[in-house]
């Protein structure tokens, strides 16, 4: 029998911290339209309090603050542009909160970059966050169809002249698509625009929206519903579904206009994780202690096990492991994990995991410090992910230069011929930290050479990437040419 819990295959918010950057926040975007107008994009940025710094306000509160700059483009045009300090809420001393900012940006149609930096102005030291996003409105704004749909947390009547508002509303976006046993009901928002181009203005059409499993498409029925609706041209929907009911596993939430004839006009989907063990129908506590996982009796390891997974998770399941798995009991620690290698390997979890465990156990050994388990150094994840590098270059006593080593893979994951370059900044050779990739997702800076160099030579010319002089050419050659 199949067991499947916290499948994580759709990204929705993208972790934006990096090596050597403190500072995280996830990211996401909706499109809306605006008729006769273009495309309406909103951005949600929600900052990680504990990720940033705090600085005193009262005797007992203390206050965050971030900027962000924001810079659309198309082609080498610039196309709009934000910049605003984002100030957290006031928080007694000692507590952290995230907190979420969102902007618009009215565009017509095209292929946009989206460009982001992130700062934390308590702590100027951390450096800049930075990372962009290709955004296509190629689709057409004049015919019938749904706006992207946007998760909830809340919402509440906009006041007068509000700049954020949707349809009257003031919405708070739910930055998480996994709705664990503290939610029972889903919150969302969406547009549908143009009806009155499929058919007579003012004619009755279906709106329905409900969960489908998204594996077997099949209609939880306790969550559908139907309404009855005119045509025109914009209908804007605040929708609640009762997922109470619904067990645990991968669904879309989608939403459907239908003729009277049951026609399909328009439709549009979002994927949703739900975690629900008391409605778990799938293997038996018994059944679970009858696999690998059964003899493992301790919650402790069995945590530590689940940690050392978050290289090679996904996002969903990143998510998760960072903030549920702390909580978890016992016999949800041994689901999670036969459920995290039977996903990936159904012939034979025992075996995907026991392989898994071995690199995990030379990735201790390897690049494990007093304070840091192997797999959560750099060094240690990019050899989880993409395991033995063909050939290192590892220069460790050069007095011009910091410690670096530049890793060679002939294939990392689906690329060839890329490479990763690490550097011991603090000259303490215990930790080496990624400070530039040639691998599409990975941290990448430009101005690695220089920086690699740096340790005798000053950083003054920011546009700069490369040294002058012998030293800042082979280390070039060892990188373009590895050995």
């Amino acid at each position: 029998m199949r067991f499947s819990v916290f499948i994580s295959s759709v990204l929705i918010a993208a972790s934006l911290s990096s090596s050597g950057q403190e500072i995280s926040s996830y990211f996401d975007y909706k499109v809306f339209r605006v008729p006769g107008e273009g495309h309406l994009i909103e951005t949600y940025f929600n900052i990680v309090g504990r990720s940033v710094a705090y600085v005193e306000v009262s005797d007992s509160t203390e206050q965050a603050e971030v900027e962000l700059k924001v810079i659309v483009t198309k082609g080498q045009g610039i196309k709009d542009y934000r910049k605003e300090a984002i100030k957290g809420p006031e928080v007694t001393k000692g507590f952290r909160t995230d907190f979420i900012s969102t902007q618009r940006f009215l565009l017509p149609k095209g292929t946009y970059e989206l460009e982001v930096e992130l700062k934390d102005l308590n702590r100027p030291e951390s450096g800049t966050l930075s990372f962009s996003r290709s955004i296509d409105l190629e689709y057409n704004t004049t015919k019938a169809g749904f706006s992207d749909i946007e998760l909830l947390a809340g919402f509440r009547k906009a006041e007068e002249g509000s700049v954020l508002a949707k349809s009257g509303l003031e919405m708070l976006p739910l930055m998480n698509n996994v709705f664990d046993i503290a939610f029972n009901e889903l919150l969302f928002y969406c547009e549908l625009y143009r009806m009155d181009k499929l058919i007579n203005e003012g004619d009755a059409y279906l709106l329905r929206y409900y969960l489908e499993d998204a594996d077997f498409e099949k209609i939880q029925k306790s969550t559908e519903v139907n309404k009855r609706k005119t045509a025109g041209k914009v209908h804007a929907e605040l929708g609640l579904l009762d997922i109470s009911q619904v067990p645990t596993g991968r669904y879309n939430l989608r939403i459907e206009a239908r003729s009277r004839e049951d026609e399909l006009l328009a439709s549009e989907e979002l994927p949703i994780y739900r975690i629900n063990p008391i409605l778990e129908k799938n293997l038996t506590e018994e059944e679970i202690n009858l696999t690998f996982v059964g003899r493992m009796n301790s919650k402790d390891s069995l945590k530590e096990y689940i940690y050392s997974l978050r290289p090679i998770a996904q996002e969903q399941d990143r998510m998760i492991i960072d903030h549920q798995v702390a909580e978890f009991t016992l016999i949800q620690c041994k689901s999670y994990l036969y459920a995290f290698w039977e996903d990936r390997n159904p012939l034979n979890p025992s075996e995907g995991w026991a392989e898994y465990k071995k690199k995990v156990e030379a990735v201790e050994e390897k690049f494990g410090t007093s304070n840091k388990r192997g797999y959560e150094t750099d060094m240690g994840r990019i050899y989880l992910v993409y395991g033995v590098p063909n050939s290192v270059v590892n220069e460790a006593n050069d007095p011009e230069t910091y410690p670096y080593q530049i890793w060679h893979y002939y294939k990392a994951g689906k690329f060839n011929d890329k490479r990763f370059v690490f550097y011991d900044r603090e000259l303490l050779q215990r930790e080496y930290s990624l400070l530039h990739s040639d691998v599409p997702g990975e941290v990448r800076n430009p101005r690695w050479n220089i920086i690699i160099n740096s340790r005798t030579n000053a950083m003054w010319n920011v546009d700069q990437n490369r040294s002058a002089g012998a030293g800042s050419d082979r280390l070039q050659q060892l990188y373009d040419s590895p050995r």
